[in-house]
């Protein structure tokens, strides 16, 4: 019994070295507070750490704060230095430039005063005479271009080029204070230079013109040292650059932003600072002198990176300075920190040494024992007051063994006595009741030994084995539960031997799954349910699995019995089965999650309506790729008209068609994707030939598609962007500009646009166009308006109302480029709105004109027919003017009746009941039936100008009008042909029975006054 207790007792030994290696840790930690070194040993030991730390940081800031104030110091000197320099450059320059123009002032008077007594004595022979003295001035002085004398406007009365600019520029202004001389703003010369006119009064009212060349200027300002990036410019009271150093040719005659302008004509000398060049905007210390007698300043600056060229080795050799006192004091500090530890380390060891044996003890819960020869008392250690709750270090032994628990004292008893008597060791595992009542598991160890003097004594150890007891309890009791799981488990487990691959057990859910028996299970092996291909893979799982490690859960295919495959996620673990090394495997059946993740991954890279990848998709992997494409972004309008007019199901069944053609040249030339609702996005890989197959896009989408009773014409537009490899453009943006190109072609009415710089351009105008629109709808657009004469006299039957922008230039935006992009922002029906109030308003005007029986035709866009009230808007109108029914008309066109049939007829046929009379504009070029269009409750049909042009000499175009003219008046309509421009086309018209006819020809589009003042006169 008691060498079957024992094995029982080491059943589990990774259980008790792991309870052991807990209490160590929990022990040490313990000891480890207690036995801590004395705390003024450590302080001792940090001291001189703490002192060179806070005296190094001092002595840090002191050396930072030092070169600190120094360097800023000498930064301050610098730009004070660089500021009185410029200022002496600017008065020096200055002083020349008027002393230059005094000299110019005196010589011109001079000669304007021999002038006017000229012209006074002499005045027919004046022009020559003046010419030779002129000619001998310009002589002496290069630096003159022309001298003329000039009449009042500034015509010339001498040789030379006047200047009809003069009564502009000759004010106040122009000249100094005490100064008779007029500057002007620079002029380009014959000979390609730049001159300065200076202009003086003569006393009869003429002028004397000089033509100053600035490469005098430039002369004064030219040897001035200001540096590489310094200044020197001169400029007039308009901020007209007449001189500049640097770059004269570029800057010279241009105008530029003159700072302190208020001071022009007057003695200042201003100093501005550090201030950006209003050229290049390069810093510069500027200094503005202005002369007192000329409107001139002089501006001379010197640039902040010449200035402080100097000074940036100064703060460098600072940072450096700083830099190597931080790594030596850092030095200092580890070598020091490195000492500090290594003594504290020698401390720890000489407190630790002592403690270890005590550790040992707590950490094993172990005390010693020992009985006398008489074995009266029991005597133990310290240590088993803690351990078994006991306030005495002696106990008699009847009283320990009144103790212990009443199923194992007689065993205990017989051991202990057989030992105490030298027979046998005593080694024996019992349990111990507390005081309280609690029961401990103990080991008793112990031998009898002879000690001094013959002295004959049982000496021992006991161990608490209470918490190893547990923990086998505990393993038992998880073993139990194991076994609950692993039979009643709804999912499918066995356990393997990893050796043979046999199985050893396996559940009643595995049975169920694989549709074998239980003994046919234990007769197998793991191959029998995988497919042969999979063998290989399992044998490598099995090898790579150790015990403890996490679950591999790998997904592998099983098969059942009826050969049947499934996706399994397998969960494989090692572990020990009944004291073999074994494999768990928990076999979670997958199939339909991962076929649903499968189409979840699909439906988020796919669209489902074309099975094309969507762009998103499209973009990353180009992106991946690396490589050069060319985009192609394909917009094909009227493709959702189909599905929102004939239906879900034929416009999928179109849709689907048109991708069908579409991926097998993407599946030829590159990559094709979708992007609802009718945009394809097409990658064609640069191995290709770009515009081959682009030719054949467009020959694809442009061809009819066919679909359940009908053939279907859409609006391709094309916009092509190209990525070559290592421009930085991600897909997202190349297709972006593709969009940007198809926009530009929809807006343009281009097939297709190849993308530029100027496509964006284009695009950013027609935003601009469009922040306009809201201002312009009640401030600046205007209805014009065509007559509509009847074909067989020439009388006047309607008006039609368009709608025209005009601009400040008097150029007009012509409506193709702004209606388009009102139904794309969504004013279409505010402006709408207001051209039928504006219609109504117009309408008013002819009844008070007389000419009330004409009415007027507005034209209604799709957007506004479908999404606003337009009878309510007719009706309010017709109200606010006090309108008779039929005073307006409404012009819709095929394709916007054909976007919603049944709300289409349904508008109509309540602006009938209102009085207004509905046209069909454009007829013809739409694809309406005839069977659709005979139920609509239409008044007028308009042929469309394109079968009207050449129908007197065009078979074609004459046949399609005379079978528009019988079917619209069978259908007892009135029919409208457009654009009318010959004589030719009116008489074959007339002669075929067309009611009405508009066109150049009749009348140009104007205002409505124009219209009745032209109306008026016809009648008279």
């Amino acid at each position: 019994m008691q060498g079957g207790v024992r094995r029982q007792e080491w059943r589990s030994p990774a259980v008790e070295v792991g309870d052991v290696e807990d209490s160590f840790a929990h022990e040490a930690s313990r000891l480890h507070k207690e036995e801590q070194p004395m705390p003024a040993l450590k302080r001792a030991l940090a001291r001189p750490l703490r002192a060179i730390t806070w005296g190094g940081v001092l002595l840090g800031v002191l050396l930072v704060t030092g070169l600190t104030l120094m360097l800023v110091n000498d930064y301050h000197r610098r730009l004070e230095a660089a500021q009185r320099q410029s200022r002496a450059l600017a008065v020096g320059s200055e002083r020349l430039l008027a002393l230059e123009l005094r000299n110019l002032e005196r010589a011109l008077s001079g000669i304007a005063a021999d002038a006017a007594e000229v012209f006074r004595s002499v005045p027919v022979q004046a022009p020559a005479l003046m010419d030779a003295s002129i000619g001998g001035v310009l002589r002496r002085h290069a630096e003159l271009h022309s001298i003329v004398v000039l009449d009042s406007h500034g015509r010339p009365l001498t040789a030379g080029t006047g200047d009809l600019q003069l009564p502009l520029w000759t004010d106040p202004q122009r000249r100094g204070l005490g100064s008779a001389l007029y500057i002007g703003p620079p002029q380009r010369a014959s000979d390609g230079g730049w001159v300065v006119p200076l202009a003086l009064a003569m006393a009869d009212g003429r002028w004397l013109l000089a033509r100053l060349r600035c490469g005098e200027l430039q002369r004064i300002v030219g040897g001035l040292d200001v540096g590489p990036n310094g200044l020197v410019s001169i400029s007039d009271a308009e901020g007209y650059m007449l001189a500049r150093v640097p770059d004269p040719h570029g800057t010279v005659g241009r105008r530029y932003d003159l700072p302190r302008r208020d001071l022009l004509g007057t003695q200042a000398v201003v100093e501005l600072g550090s201030v950006p060049g209003v050229v290049d905007g390069v810093p510069r210390i500027i200094t503005i002198s202005t002369l007192e007698h000329s409107p001139l300043a002089v501006q001379v600056g010197l640039a902040d990176e010449d200035v402080l060229a100097p000074w940036w080795p100064y703060l460098q050799a600072s940072v450096a300075i700083v830099l190597a006192y931080i790594a030596v004091l850092l030095v200092l500090l580890y070598a020091v920190r490195r000492s500090t530890r290594s003594q504290q380390a020698m401390a720890e060891e000489l407190k630790t040494g002592h403690a270890e044996l005590r550790l040992a003890h707590q950490v094993g819960r172990v005390c010693t024992w020992y009985v006398d020869e008489d074995a009266a008392l029991l005597r133990w250690s310290p240590l088993a007051r803690e351990i078994f709750g006991v306030q005495t270090d002696a106990l008699p032994v009847a009283d320990f063994f009144a103790r212990v628990h009443r199923d194992d004292a007689a065993r205990l008893q017989h051991a202990f006595d057989q030992a105490f008597a030298g027979s046998a060791v005593l080694d024996q595992v019992f349990r111990l009741v507390l005081p309280g009542g609690e029961v401990r598991w103990v080991g008793a160890r112990g031998q009898r030994v002879e000690v001094a003097d013959s002295e004959r004594r049982m000496i021992g150890a006991l161990t608490d084995l209470s918490e190893r007891y547990q923990a086998r309890e505990q393993v038992s009791e998880v073993e139990r539960r194991f076994r609950l799981l692993f039979d009643r488990n709804p999912a499918p487990f066995w356990v393997f031997d990893p050796d043979t691959l046999r199985f050893i057990e396996v559940n009643d859910a595995a049975v169920r799954q694989y549709g074998y028996s239980r003994d046919e299970f234990l007769s197998m092996s793991i191959l029998d349910i995988r497919p042969r291909e999979g063998w290989d893979e399992v044998r490598g799982a099995i090898q790579r699995a150790q015990v403890g490690d996490p679950p591999d859960a790998t997904v592998r295919l099983h098969r059942r019995k009826d050969g049947s495959v499934f996706e399994v996620r397998a969960h494989l673990s090692r572990l020990d089965f009944d004291g073999q090394p074994a494999c768990l495997v928990l076999a979670e059946d997958v199939s339909e999650r991962l076929a649903y993740e499968r189409d979840l991954a699909y439906r988020a890279r796919h669209n489902p309506a074309t099975g094309l990848l969507n762009v998103r998709a499209l973009t990353e992997q180009l992106d991946e790729q690396q490589q050069g494409y060319t985009i192609a972004f394909v917009q094909l309008r009227g493709l959702q008209l189909v599905a929102d007019t004939l239906g879900r199901e034929i416009g999928d069944a179109v849709l689907q068609s048109m991708a069908t053609r579409l991926g097998g040249l993407g599946a030829r030339c590159g990559t094709l994707a979708f992007q609802p609702a009718e945009d394809f996005v097409f990658a064609i890989g640069a191995e290709h030939d770009t515009q081959r197959v682009l030719d054949d896009l467009l020959q694809i989408v442009s061809a009819p598609m066919r679909g359940k009773d009908s053939l279907h014409q859409f609006e391709p537009r094309i916009g092509v962007a190209v990525h070559t490899a290592g421009d930085g453009h991600s897909a997202e943006q190349v297709i972006g500009m593709a969009a940007q190109a198809a926009h530009a072609a929809r807006a343009e009415g281009n097939v297709v646009v190849w993308f530029d710089a100027a496509v964006t351009t284009r695009l950013a105008d027609r935003l601009r166009l469009a922040g306009r629109i809201h201002a312009a709808i009640d401030n600046e657009f205007q209805l014009y308006f065509q007559p509509i004469r009847h074909a067989s006299d020439g009388s006047p039957a309607a008006l039609e109302a368009l709608l025209r922008w005009p601009q400040a230039d008097g150029s007009f935006i012509p409506p193709n480029e702004f209606i388009q992009l009102c139904e794309d922002t969504g004013l279409i029906l505010a402006l709408g709105r207001w051209v039928i109030r504006a219609a109504a308003k117009a309408q008013r005007r002819l009844v008070e004109a007389g000419w009330g029986e004409l009415p007027i035709a507005v034209n209604v866009s799709a957007v506004q027919f479908f999404n606003s009230d337009l009878v309510a808007e007719f009706t309010r109108v017709q109200q606010e003017f006090g309108l008779a029914r039929g005073a307006l008309h409404v012009e819709l066109t095929e394709s916007s009746l054909m976007r919603k049939p049944a709300q289409a007829m349904q508008t109509m046929q309540r602006l009938h009941e209102q009085g207004i009379s509905v046209s069909l504009d454009d007829f013809g070029t739409g694809y309406s039936s005839m069977s659709y269009l005979q139920h609509l409750p239409l008044d007028i049909l308009k042929i469309d100008r394109s079968f009207v042009a050449d129908v007197e000499t065009n078979p074609r175009n004459a046949s399609i009008c005379r079978a528009l003219l019988s079917l619209g008046h069978s259908m007892g309509l009135t029919i409208i042909a457009e654009g009318v421009e010959t004589p030719g086309q009116l008489d074959w018209l007339a002669a075929h029975g067309c009611d009405q006819v508009q066109g150049y020809l009749l009348g140009r589009p104007a205002p409505l006054e124009r219209i009745i003042d032209a109306l008026d006169e016809v009648a008279a």
